[in-house]
């Protein structure tokens, strides 16, 4: 003997499977900042904002400082972060693509980025995603971030 299901209890069904299992991610929103190692400009560092839920890679939001510490973040090809909680890394920026090799230029440009890389170096406590102090919770409309690392 079978059992016919009522359509309304399939379509609810489908609904509840499709709308209530899937957790959207937050949307990415602009965020720019300054960061400050001892109350001075950190130039030349990469900055990461990762969200604390588990989003993916992809909506890990980065960006590296100017000669004045300020940044703008990109994710997932858009400019911002997610507005969410975010756990915030700081490391070294790595060096640019015509640093890279042995010819005279890429010598003189290597010699120039390490020239740049003053107020050094970067606490350890904020490279790592588990050891970082840095959690910011980013929000729509609130512009900018100062991230204060100390030694």
């Amino acid at each position: 003997m079978f059992r016919t299901i009522p359509g309304a209890v399939v379509v609810f069904a489908a609904a509840l499977v499709l709308s209530g299992c899937s957790k959207s991610p937050p949307p990415i929103v602009p965020v720019e900042g300054v960061v400050l190692l001892n109350g001075q400009p950190l130039p030349n560092a990469q900055i990461k904002f990762v969200p604390t839920m588990d989003l993916g890679y992809e909506y890990v939001a980065s960006g590296t400082t100017d000669e004045y510490g300020r940044f703008t973040l990109t994710c997932n090809g858009q400019p911002g972060a997610c507005a969410c909680e975010n756990r915030v890394t700081v490391t070294d920026a790595p060096p640019p693509e015509k640093a890279r090799g042995m010819s005279a230029d890429a010598q003189a440009a290597m010699t120039k980025f390490y020239a740049g890389l003053k107020n050094r170096p970067i606490p350890s406590d904020y490279i790592t995603i588990a050891k970082t102090p840095l959690v910011i919770a980013v929000a729509a409309g609130h512009g900018e971030y100062i991230l204060e690392l100390k030694r």
